[in-house]
C-alpha cells in the first residue's frame, strides 16, 4: 500500500496526513518506558463512522476498516478507482481497465453486493457492464472502506459490505491559514497519453464556506498492456463539476448544497470489458448528475440530540451510438431519496456515555430504456421503492467490553411497466461485542445479517443479449430470459478479529500495528447468472437466410459459502514506514463447486521515507497476486502477478504564497502483464505519471 489507510498509530509518527475531522488527540499512556516520549503521552487516534454511523476510535471499533485520505490518492496519481483501492485487503476493483466499467468487489460480493455511498447519498446505478464509480477522484476528501455485512445501518446491497466516499468542501481547503484562494493542478500519464487540469476556488468564513471546481480528463491515445499490446479503445475523456456551498446560521447548525456533474465520453464496446472489435464499437455517453441537501443539527447541551438528514436526487444517463449498424440506445437511471439519523448519548455503567442511534430512509430507484426511440425490453421501464428504520445501540461495559446491537428494517415494492408489483420486506440484526484487554490490545467479535433485493436488471430484463457469427450463414442470439420471481439474497456472516500496537517499539519511536480479522458468509440463495450459448436446435430464418441457434441468459438462486482471513502488519516513525497485507478468500457453492468470480488470495508490501522535514516522500509497494484457476468449467481462469509502483512527492518551502506540490510516480514499474479477475482485459503497463499543484490563498 502507498501510504498507512487503517490505523492511526502510524500516521502519529508520521507527517500527520489526514483531515482534522479524522482525528482527537487522547492522553493515555500506552505502554511504559521513557515518559519523554511523545507518542507515549498523546496518541492521535483515527476516527471512523462506516460501521456504526457515528463517530467512533477505529482501534476499538468491531468492524473490518480502511479508510484513505485526500493527500494518498493525490500521491498515487490514480487513472482509476482501481489504483486508489487495490492494496486494500479484500477489496477489489472489477471490469477495467476501461474506467467507465469499474465496479467494487469486497470478500467475494461484487457490484451492487457493495453499497457505495458519496456524501451519504446512495450510487444505486446498475446498468448491465456499466460501472459505479461516476466521479472524479480529485475532490475525494476520504474513503471509508468497511469489509463485512452492513445491512443492519446500509439496507439492501451491503453484503460484502459499504464504500464511503465524501468529498472536499471549502472549509478542508481553508484549513492551510487562507480565508479564501485557488488552487491550480495538472498532470500527464505516459500510458495513453491523459493529460488532467483543473481549478477550483474555495472560501471560508466564520458562518459561510464554498468551493467550485472543474476537472477535465482526457486520454488521447489507447492504453498499452504489459504485453506492449493496445487496449484497443480505450480512450475517454471526462469532465466533473463541483459546487458545494456550507452555511452555519449558529455554531450548533450547518446547511450543505451540493451540486455535482460528472461526464464520461469515449469510444468503448457495448461491454466495456470485452475486447474491442468492429462490430461492438459504441459511442459512449455517460452523464451522472446529483443534488444534494445535509443538514446537521448538534446543541452541546442537549445530549439526546445529534441530528443529520440529507435529501438528494442522483440522476445518471448513458447515450450509446452502435457504429456497425447505427444502433441508439439511451438509458436513464434515476435514485431519490431522504434520510433522517439522530444519536442520543445517556450516562452509562461506565465514565462513556451509551449511545443509541436511530434512523428512517426513504428512497426509490427508476429506470427506462429506448432502443431507436421505442422501449427497449433489455431495460425495461421499472422501480423499487424502499422504506426503512433502524435502530442501534453502543453500550460501554465494565472491564473493557463494550456491545453494539443494532437491527434495521426494510420494506420494498417493485413495479414494472406492465403494472404489476410486488412487494417484500427484510429484518437484518446485527450484534458486535469488542475487549479492550489492554490499551494496546483489542478483539472483538460479530455476528450479522444481510440482503440485497434483485435489482431491476435481474427480474424484468427480456429481449436480445447478445449476437455472435458461428459461420457464414449461421448465427446465435442469445436472448435474456426474465426472471420475476428470483429471491433476494441472504447471507449471515461471523467474524473474529484482534488489533495489537505499540507506540514505542525498543525505546526508538517506532510504532508498530499488528492486524487479524477471520469471516465466514454462508449465502442463501445467492444470484447466479447463468449463460447458455446454445441453448437447443437450430432453426432456419428464411428472412436473413440464416441457420439460428437459440441461447438464453438467466438468473439462478443458489446457495454458496464465502470465507477467508485478512492480515495486516504496520511500522512507522517520523522517518518512514513498512506495512504488509495478506487477504486468503474462498468461495463455493453448496453443491461444491468454486465460484467464478471469486478474487484470488493477494498480498502486498510498501514502505516510504520522509526527507527534507518531510516535505519530500518516497516509496514503492508491491502487489502479489495468486492465480485462479478453481473456477467451474467454462469460466475465465486469471494467472498470478506480481506487480510493483514507485512514487514520489515534493512540497517546496512556504512562503507569501502556498506552496508548489509536485508528485512523480512510476506505476507497473516492469511492464507486467496481468489481469485483474474475473476480467477478460488486460491492465495497462508501465506508465509514468507527473502530476502538481499550486495554491494561492487569498483572493
Amino acid at each position: 500500500m502507498r501510504i498507512t489507510l487503517t490505523i492511526a498509530s502510524l500516521l502519529v509518527t508520521s507527517i500527520a496526513i489526514g483531515e482534522p475531522d479524522r482525528s482527537i488527540e487522547t492522553t493515555d499512556v500506552l505502554e511504559s518506558g521513557s515518559s519523554n516520549s511523545v507518542l507515549e503521552s498523546a496518541v492521535i487516534e483515527t476516527i471512523v463512522i462506516s460501521a456504526t454511523r457515528t463517530a467512533r476510535h477505529q482501534f476499538t471499533t468491531p468492524a473490518s476498516i480502511s479508510l484513505i485520505e485526500n493527500s494518498d490518492i493525490a500521491l498515487i496519481q490514480p487513472f482509476g478507482f482501481q489504483d486508489i483501492l487495490e492494496s486494500l485487503p479484500s477489496v477489489n476493483i472489477q471490469g477495467g481497465p476501461r474506467r467507465i466499467a469499474e465496479e467494487p468487489a469486497i470478500r467475494g460480493f461484487s457490484d451492487e453486493q457493495v453499497a457505495i455511498r458519496v456524501d451519504g447519498t446512495r450510487m444505486n446505478f446498475n446498468k448491465s457492464h456499466g460501472g459505479r464509480f461516476l466521479l472524479d477522484p480529485g475532490m475525494i476528501k476520504s474513503i471509508e472502506v468497511m469489509r463485512g455485512a452492513g445491512s443492519a445501518i446500509y439496507g439492501s446491497g451491503a453484503l460484502g459490505g459499504a464504500i464511503l466516499i465524501e468529498s472536499l468542501n471549502g472549509r478542508d481547503l481553508a484549513n492551510s491559514g487562507n480565508d479564501s484562494g485557488l488552487r491550480f493542478n495538472g498532470g500527464f500519464h505516459s500510458n495513453g497519453l491523459q493529460w488532467e487540469s483543473g481549478l477550483t476556488g474555495y472560501s471560508s468564513g466564520d458562518r459561510l464556506d464554498a468551493l467550485v471546481n472543474v476537472t477535465r480528463r482526457n486520454v488521447g491515445e489507447d492504453l498499452v498492456d504489459g504485453n506492449g499490446n493496445a487496449i484497443l479503445a480505450s480512450r475517454d475523456k471526462t469532465d466533473s463539476e463541483l459546487l458545494k456551498l456550507g452555511f452555519e446560521p449558529n455554531d450548533v447548525q450547518r446547511f450543505e448544497l451540493v451540486l455535482e456533474n460528472f461526464e464520461n465520453a469515449g469510444r468503448n464496446p457495448v461491454n466495456a470489458n470485452e475486447m474491442a472489435t468492429a462490430s461492438n464499437l459504441v459511442d459512449r455517453t455517460t452523464n451522472r448528475r446529483n443534488t444534494r441537501l445535509r443538514y446537521e443539527l448538534s446543541p452541546p447541551e442537549k445530549s439526546w440530540l445529534d441530528l443529520t438528514v440529507v435529501a438528494y436526487e442522483n440522476h445518471v444517463n448513458t447515450d450509446e451510438y452502435r457504429l456497425d449498424d447505427a444502433r441508439v440506445d439511451d438509458t436513464v437511471f434515476k435514485t431519490r431519496g431522504i434520510e433522517l439519523i439522530n444519536t442520543a448519548s445517556f450516562e452509562g455503567f461506565t465514565t462513556e456515555s451509551i449511545r443509541v442511534t436511530a434512523g428512517i430512509e426513504v428512497f426509490e430507484d427508476s429506470q427506462s430504456g429506448t432502443r431507436n426511440g421505442a422501449p427497449r425490453s433489455q431495460f425495461p421501464d421499472a422501480t423499487v421503492s424502499y422504506e426503512a428504520a433502524f435502530l442501534q445501540s453502543e453500550v460501554p461495559l465494565p472491564g473493557g467490553f463494550s456491545l453494539i446491537p443494532g437491527m434495521r428494517y426494510d420494506d420494498f415494492n417493485f413495479n414494472d411497466a406492465n403494472a404489476t408489483s410486488r412487494n417484500e420486506s427484510e429484518l437484518t440484526p446485527r450484534l458486535a461485542l469488542g475487549w479492550q484487554v489492554k490499551d494496546n490490545l483489542y478483539l472483538w467479535a460479530e455476528y450479522a445479517q444481510a440482503f440485497r433485493a434483485p435489482s431491476l436488471g435481474e427480474l424484468y430484463a427480456d429481449g436480445v443479449h447478445f449476437t455472435v457469427p458461428l459461420a457464414p450463414g449461421q448465427v446465435v442470439i442469445n436472448q435474456f430470459v426474465p426472471t420475476p420471481e428470483l429471491r433476494a439474497e441472504q447471507s449471515e456472516q461471523y467474524q473474529l478479529g484482534a488489533r495489537w500496537r505499540h507506540d514505542n517499539l525498543l525505546d526508538r519511536d517506532v510504532s508498530m500495528t499488528l492486524e487479524a480479522t477471520a469471516w465466514q458468509s454462508d449465502v442463501t440463495d445467492f444470484v447466479d447468472q447463468v449463460v447458455i450459448f446454445i441453448a437447443g436446435q437450430p432453426t432456419f430464418n428464411p428472412q436473413s437466410n440464416s441457420l439460428v441457434f437459440p441461447g438464453i441468459t438467466t438468473n439462478n438462486n443458489v446457495n454458496a459459502r464465502l470465507r477467508g482471513a485478512e492480515l495486516t502488519a504496520r511500522l512507522g516513525n517520523d522517518i518512514g514506514y513498512l506495512n504488509a497485507s495478506l487477504t486468503l478468500i474462498e468461495g463455493e457453492q453448496a453443491n461444491g463447486e468454486n465460484l467464478a468470480s471469486v478474487q484470488p488470495h493477494r498480498a502486498s508490501l510498501g514502505g516510504g521515507l520522509y526527507l527534507l522535514g518531510q516535505r519530500l516522500t518516497v516509496g514503492a509497494d508491491l502487489l502479489l497476486s495468486a492465480d485462479r484457476t478453481d473456477v467451474p468449467a467454462g469460466a475465465l481462469e486469471t494467472p498470478g502477478y506480481a506487480k510493483t509502483d514507485l512514487f514520489l512527492s515534493y512540497q517546496t518551502e512556504s512562503g507569501f504564497f502556498s506552496p508548489w506540490e509536485f508528485r512523480f510516480s512510476v506505476d507497473n514499474v516492469f511492464d507486467a502483464e496481468y489481469r485483474v479477475h474475473p476480467n477478460a482485459v488486460e491492465q495497462p503497463g508501465r506508465s509514468l505519471r507527473l502530476a502538481f499543484s499550486k495554491n494561492i490563498g487569498r483572493f
